[in-house]
């Protein structure tokens, strides 16, 4: 199921937990929130979620496929199934009316901080509906997070804060970023249509997600780079993981 209440409550404690770790976390401890930033971010939204459902632009593996759909779970931005179904409107009439996170026709606050509550349109994932681990991901949302947090807990209840909340915040605030600065503020290599833009800052910090604009203009490419100095993680991530042996693909 898709819980906008759960993750409501959820990203407050989140943020309540990120400050908590700012004033009180150890170095070990910020090294597993931002190892495990890496993967529901990485691992996860872009290259899970973002490349490889929503666009269809790399073959990975079905076990990658599988651990990139919990790891983008677990990190609080919505199952796959609605994430990818709020992406695909976005680039179906991107910075028009009908766009549902772009600052250029909501306000900067409801696209930083509201655009995940949006309802999804099934229509756009007519292709994931038939995914039944997909599926099972969005019918079992609340069951795997509270799964998750049973197994940090048994090994620390502190990790429930550095391991699972703490990271989600900053994801929430990394990839809503994507959508509020990258069609506002940066450079364009493409001239198109719609507002979107590269910023360097959060190409490097979002894994590759933050070169906007060129993703705009060739949205099913698996790279995201353009300028030999635009480094994109994720897509050298998927270069290690990708198959080319069609039986294994998505």
């Amino acid at each position: 199921m898709r819980s906008p209440t759960f993750l409501f409550v959820s990203q407050i404690f989140a943020h309540l937990a990120l400050i908590f770790l700012i004033f009180s976390g150890s170095a070990l401890e910020w090294s597993i929130c931002f190892g495990v930033y890496f993967l529901t971010g990485c691992f996860g939204m872009s290259m899970t979620y973002h490349r490889l459902l929503s666009h269809k632009s790399w073959r990975a593996p079905k076990w990658f496929k599988w651990l990139g759909a919990l790891l983008g779970t677990i990190g609080l931005t919505g199952s796959a199934l609605a994430w990818v179904a709020i992406h695909r409107q976005h680039h179906a009439s991107p910075d028009k009316p009908k766009d549902p996170h772009s600052p250029n026709v909501h306000t900067w606050w409801n696209v930083q901080f509201f655009s995940m509550y949006y309802r999804p349109n099934l229509r756009f994932v007519k292709d994931l509906l038939k995914d039944k681990f997909i599926i099972g991901c969005h019918r079992h949302y609340l069951s795997i997070q509270f799964a998750y947090i049973g197994l940090l807990f048994i090994a620390d209840p502190k990790a429930v804060i550095y391991a699972y909340l703490a990271p989600a915040a900053i994801l929430w605030h990394g990839g809503s970023l994507i959508n509020t600065i990258g069609h506002k503020w940066g450079y364009r290599n493409f001239s198109i249509a719609d507002k979107s833009v590269n910023n360097p800052l959060l190409g490097f910090l979002m894994w590759g997600e933050g070169w906007h604009n060129n993703h705009h203009a060739k949205p099913n490419s698996k790279s995201f780079k353009i300028k030999f100095w635009e480094i994109d993680i994720s897509y050298l991530f998927i270069k290690i993981f990708e198959t080319k042996r069609k039986k294994f693909s998505l």
